[in-house]
């Protein structure tokens, strides 16, 4: 058997160790085919110390089951006797989050109310909407069942900072996300159950799996983009026997068996990024590569879902974020944000400008946030929730701004001393990412398909575009768990994958939650 696998972003380096430790696939039997010349995915990671780190932000949740299952069995690259699991565990509970200072007003006053601004009203309605069976909910938005008042509320602003949720996105989504994460509503404002990577994603998880992967054998094929996927004539059945790649010019074309196994990534959520500078702003793409090959195989197929319903140009208003990446060898900044938050560098989490009209949030990270990072240098990290708004000191739309006007705007909206020495130390690098939100967007049933499509005997579908009931995407939990399913239903070899944690489900969970809600 060999296992073709497209995409090196988690979900495939995932799929690829699955298959070798759940399905004793030999490793030299097992190929990437990676459109970019950088393995990773959404886990990136680019620049440096001398021209501006640019790099994303997650947060993660200790009931990620198949991720920190199969993390579990990869070496840390520091120490081989220790697993990254375990490294990830071990700095979450040195370094807790333990933010302050979450949301301040225009008048850098701290929001916080312990009830998180909800009514008991309110409590019903999030109530009614957790009880829902999603059959009812198809299609449907989050505003269609709350009240205005409530997207006014602390708790939502807290929310949709750190979910990334918008009223007029999904609500079966929000449903999803309410009951997974439902444990952590009375710690929302200090982020006490949020978790974090030591360091960097690309550095904390892809290249430790890429080191645990290459030594087996595995094919790493980079600058290879998968145009189109034959399949045999067959009523009734999809079995691949062709995948057409291009790479270095060349148009390639690889012989699929039908006991081989082909497994796809259908999007990222990284898909058209584009990094500025300090004097750039991000130049947009729309190259469409990320979905081309799913939007392939769904044409005239609707067991292959609809990918449009989450990629094109008239889904970015509600999709695109735009963050920046600071880079800084001054003191300036964090000792102000210290001051200012009281909160020490690495121990708070977000912190919301709730009347900015960007609706910025940023962090300051546990340091080094980069391994080789220079002694000295520090990397902070932020996101505009609404870029398509105007600032209200750069009176730009955010994805227009360079790097230069975004760290302006920030330094304006905190009122901070010293701007002209933070400015002449720092680097920021903004970056346009028009999909990164998508996997909240509005959409009917069918729009994801299933991780194997009916009638599929060799092919699998994986990432954060697939259907699995219950569990949210957005996290690398939801690329890991579709690679294992996709290896447990074709193969029928290993465990199965463990059930999806339910919130709602669970007596503590309930407490914590019912506590925001308490006299």
């Amino acid at each position: 058997m060999k296992a073709h696998i497209v995409g090196g972003g988690f979900g495939g380096l995932a799929a690829a160790a699955y298959l070798i430790r759940n399905a004793d696939a030999p490793g030299q039997d097992i190929t990437i085919y990676e459109a970019d010349e950088r393995l990773g995915g959404g886990f990136f990671l680019s620049g440096d110390a001398a021209s501006g780190y640019n790099l994303p932000g997650s947060v993660f949740d200790k009931e990620f089951r198949c991720a920190f299952d199969l993390l579990a069995n990869i070496p840390t690259e520091s120490d081989p006797k220790k697993s990254v699991r375990d490294q990830f565990f071990t700095f979450n509970n040195d370094h807790p989050f333990n933010d302050k200072t979450h949301i301040i007003d225009r008048d850098l006053r701290v929001v916080h109310d312990p009830h998180f601004g909800l009514s008991p009203s309110d409590g019903l309605a999030l109530g009614r909407v957790s009880l829902t069976p999603e059959a009812m909910l198809d299609g449907r938005r989050i505003d269609e069942f709350f009240s205005p008042e409530f997207f006014k509320s602390e708790f939502w602003l807290l929310w949709s900072t750190i979910m990334g949720s918008l009223p007029q996105h999904s609500v079966i989504e929000f449903r999803r996300y309410m009951n997974r994460f439902i444990y952590l509503f009375s710690d929302l404002s200090t982020m006490a159950g949020v978790l974090r990577s030591p360091f960097n994603q690309h550095e904390a998880f892809i290249k430790p799996l890429v080191a645990w992967l290459r030594p087996r054998g595995v094919n790493f094929l980079t600058g290879a983009f998968v145009q189109d996927i034959g399949f045999a004539p067959s009523p009734g059945r999809i079995t691949v026997n062709r995948l057409d790649y291009e790479r270095e010019g060349a148009a390639i074309s690889v012989a699929v068996a039908p006991d081989d196994i082909v497994l796809v990534t259908t999007g990222s959520q990284a898909a058209d990024r584009s990094a500025g500078s300090m004097t750039e702003a991000p130049k947009p793409l729309d190259t469409g590569r990320s979905w081309a090959l799913w939007k392939r195989l769904a044409q005239g197929r609707k067991e292959f879902g609809n990918p449009d319903a989450f990629f094109g140009a008239p889904r970015i208003a509600d999709s695109r974020w735009v963050t920046f990446t600071v880079t800084t060898t001054g003191t300036e900044f964090t000792d102000q944000m210290t001051t200012l938050t009281g909160s020490e560098t690495g121990s708070g989490g977000l912190l919301t400008l709730q009347d900015s009209g960007w609706v910025l949030s940023l962090t300051i990270f546990d340091q080094p946030e980069v391994l080789d990072q220079p002694k000295g240098t520090t990397v902070w990290w932020g996101y505009g929730l609404y870029p398509d708004r105007n600032g209200d000191f750069v009176k730009k739309r955010m994805v227009q701004c360079t790097g230069a006007e975004i760290l302006e705007e920030i330094l304006r909206q905190l009122r901070f001393d010293k701007t002209d020495a933070i400015m002449k130390s720092s680097i920021c690098i903004p970056c346009n990412l028009p999909y990164v939100n998508n996997i909240w967007l509005t959409c009917s049933r069918g729009d994801k398909p299933p991780v194997v499509p009916e009638g599929a005997t060799n092919l699998g579908l994986i990432g954060q575009y697939v259907e699995v009931p219950q569990d949210i995407a957005f996290t690398f939990e939801y690329s890991a768990r579709t690679a294992w399913e996709a290896v447990y239903l074709l193969l029928k070899r290993g465990p199965a994958p463990p059930p999806v944690y339910q919130g709602q489900l669970d007596p503590k969970a309930l407490l914590a939650a019912l506590q925001v809600f308490a006299g």
